[in-house]
């Protein structure tokens, strides 16, 4: 089984998708919802870290960053050796060739 890490960039986008859908839209079903099915979906990377496919950006990446998609959010993760570190969580919607660097 492969080990699940979160970068400090992953951590505040989850802290900051929660707190917004709880706080400013007053939703915290939803959020709590959201919450569990993002728990789930990367849960399942540590069995099976290449079921997702490749992100192939506009330019070059220094990573293969694989793209999971969980409801309107895509987890962009990278896997090494035993470890999948999730490297950003983002709304599917927005710009993904700005976000992913």
């Amino acid at each position: 089984m492969y080990e699940i890490r979160y970068l400090p960039m992953a951590r505040k986008d989850l802290a900051d998708i929660i707190n917004y859908i709880a706080g400013h839209l007053q939703a915290p079903k939803a959020a709590l919802d959201l919450l569990n099915s993002l728990d789930e979906a990367i849960s399942r990377l540590e069995q099976f870290p290449y079921s997702c496919e490749v992100y192939q950006p506009i330019r070059p990446l220094t990573y293969e960053y694989r793209l999971l998609p969980v409801r309107n959010y895509a987890v962009f993760y990278v896997v090494k050796a035993q470890v999948v570190e999730i490297h950003r969580i983002v709304y599917s919607r927005m710009d993904l060739n700005k976000i992913i660097k």
